[in-house]
């Protein structure tokens, strides 16, 4: 224990600077960006003890965890208020992806309730209004609660 505790206090520079290599070798590793932060927090501690080598190895660990911490909790409520911009928004939400569709039923929606055929899969159908429409009907998808969609009756050019 005493030889451990003799090598806190011959902490240095390089040792930091180590450590951030490290973290950096694990996150290209692991991509995740969570450890991104607190390798750039050893690398200024780094440069801190460069700066001045004679600092407690206490304050240099307790320097490095709240940097650390800090940097991290800064960087995720940047992000969270940045969310990455996509050309494909709904790419996973293939209900979403659907939202604004026009299509023409194929069956009737009794009571306003039914299902439709979408490109290769049946899906829950409910009118917006809860009334009954015909099959033939042209109807655009409004809304997606889960695996229902909601449908709004198109009006035709005919009573337009």
């Amino acid at each position: 224990m005493d030889a451990y505790i003799a090598w806190l206090w011959e902490i240095s520079y390089w040792h930091w600077w180590a450590f951030a290599v490290l973290l950096i070798a694990i996150e290209i590793l692991v991509p995740s960006t969570l450890l991104i932060w607190p390798a750039a927090s050893a690398f200024v501690i780094g440069v801190a003890i460069a700066g001045a080598p004679s600092l407690d190895w206490r304050i240099q660990v307790l320097a490095f965890a709240v940097l650390a911490v800090v940097s991290t909790y800064i960087w995720q409520r940047w992000r969270q208020r940045r969310p990455a911009e996509t050309d494909s928004p709904t790419l996973n939400l293939r209900g979403q992806s659907y939202i604004g569709r026009r299509l023409t039923l194929g069956e009737n929606l009794q009571e306003g309730r039914g299902r439709i055929q979408l490109d290769d899969t049946w899906w829950l159908a409910e009118s917006e209004t809860g009334e009954a429409i015909a099959a033939g009907a042209r109807v655009e998808i409004v809304a997606v609660e889960s695996a229902l969609l909601k449908l709004r009756l198109v009006p035709t050019e005919d009573s337009a």
